[in-house]
């Protein structure tokens, strides 16, 4: 009698190839929250060697430059202070605006938010935009609004510091974010790297 194996086979192959998929998922985020961590020290460190003799700030950084932000949330007369307590942001491109947004105001922002690299995505996964084209361009891309208020600490605490036509890129460390919440496809422990354009501050009601 001969016994039929080829379905037996065929089955084992596509639990192989499942299981596969699923760890090459897994790897992906394998030890995210160290990795993370460490991800955040190596920004601290560049900005920290690179700027802080210079006395960069908000208030006076060129196309190019980075400088740190505390978070709104801290008070600023503590001097010890740990990585995560900070905001980072390189100016990507000087607006032509003069104002800044107040906590409370609603804003018009074009963005993009990234991951870390990884191996999979060495430019960093895309987890939200608003951008509708690969590289940015105001002309095809509707801004997005929002409420200060109503972001994330992070986001919160870098775009009052903007102004109008500012292109920063913020790299915001979890406990900033969404911290040890896992948000749609966003894993818990995720540095968020946005690139952010403040479009317009509307005229306020």
């Amino acid at each position: 009698m001969k016994i039929r194996t080829l379905p037996i086979l065929t089955c084992l192959l596509v639990l192989m190839t499942a299981a596969c998929s699923e760890n090459d998922k897994l790897d992906e985020f394998h030890d995210w929250q160290s990795r993370n961590d460490a991800y955040m020290d190596s920004i601290a460190d560049y900005v920290n060697a690179h700027y802080t003799d210079r006395g960069i700030s908000q208030y006076n950084a060129v196309e190019g430059d980075m400088f740190r932000i505390l978070s709104y949330r801290l008070d600023p007369a503590v001097t010890e202070r740990e990585v995560s307590d900070y905001v980072y942001c390189r100016v990507l491109k000087k607006g032509d605006g003069t104002v800044s947004p107040a906590f409370t105001d609603e804003v018009l922002i074009d963005y993009r938010c990234r991951l870390i690299p990884t191996e999979e995505h060495p430019d960093g996964f895309v987890a939200d935009q608003s951008f509708k084209t690969d590289t940015f361009d105001p002309s095809t891309n509707i801004p997005a609004s929002f409420k200060v208020s109503e972001l994330v600490n992070g986001m919160a605490t870098a775009i009052p510091a903007m102004k109008e036509g500012d292109i920063w890129r913020i790299y915001i460390p979890y406990r900033l974010g969404y911290n040890k919440t896992e948000r749609s496809s966003i894993p818990a422990y995720s540095t968020l790297v946005f690139d952010v354009r403040l479009a317009e501050i509307p005229e306020q009601n």
